[in-house]
């Protein structure tokens, strides 16, 4: 189930919404130190169902149709250390806030570059012009994190690169905004 909710960029609360399982039946699964908590065999198809990721599988290749590269990875994943303290000064006591760092060339005409850590606040609600955090799913309902300019219905990157024009239409079944883009930082890059 970490592998699951990893790779989709999910927490429990959306693997449970799309799976239509009480969250506590993953919670605690997940919360038992000594491992004596079962998912049922139906429990274990619905997540298969819901991410077209096999039973057990450990890790998934491919990605969502249509994107250039990996737009962005977790910032856990990668901590940049000159800024970490901004980073968890920022997300201090805020269980709605997510740094991710930037991959793509996305939002460089705005001044957002790739290797940026970008801060999303998944409570805001997106305004016109905001830059928010989107997952576009493909037909296999694999998900990528995305970055673009909030201009509802679609989300639109700020970008010469031609891959990456495409504007994406919010449908919140194949592209769904997770959230809003509060601060960047960037490590310093000397000349």
């Amino acid at each position: 189930m970490n592998f699951v909710l990893e790779a989709k960029g999910w927490r429990v609360a959306e693997l449970a919404r799309r799976t239509k399982t009480n969250p506590a039946t993953y919670s605690k699964f997940r919360n038992d130190p000594d491992n004596k908590a079962m998912l049922e065999d139906a429990t274990i198809a619905r997540i298969e169902e819901a991410t077209g990721i096999k039973a057990y599988e450990r890790s998934v290749t491919g990605k969502p149709r249509g994107l250039a590269e990996q737009e962005s990875a977790r910032y856990d994943a990668e901590p940049v250390q000159s800024i970490d303290g901004a980073v968890q000064a920022l997300k201090a006591g805020r269980n709605g806030v997510d740094p991710w760092v930037l991959r793509s060339r996305c939002l460089e005409n705005i001044g957002y570059m790739p290797g940026d850590v970008m801060m999303v606040d998944l409570n805001a609600r997106p305004e016109a012009g905001d830059v928010v955090s989107a997952q576009v799913y493909d037909r296999t309902g694999r998900a990528e994190t995305v970055f673009r300019i909030f201009e509802d219905p679609f989300l639109i990157a700020a970008t010469m690169d031609a891959n990456l024009m495409k504007p994406l239409l919010i449908d919140n079944d194949r592209v769904i905004v997770r959230g809003v883009v509060i601060a960047s930082f960037r490590e310093r890059r000397a000349a």
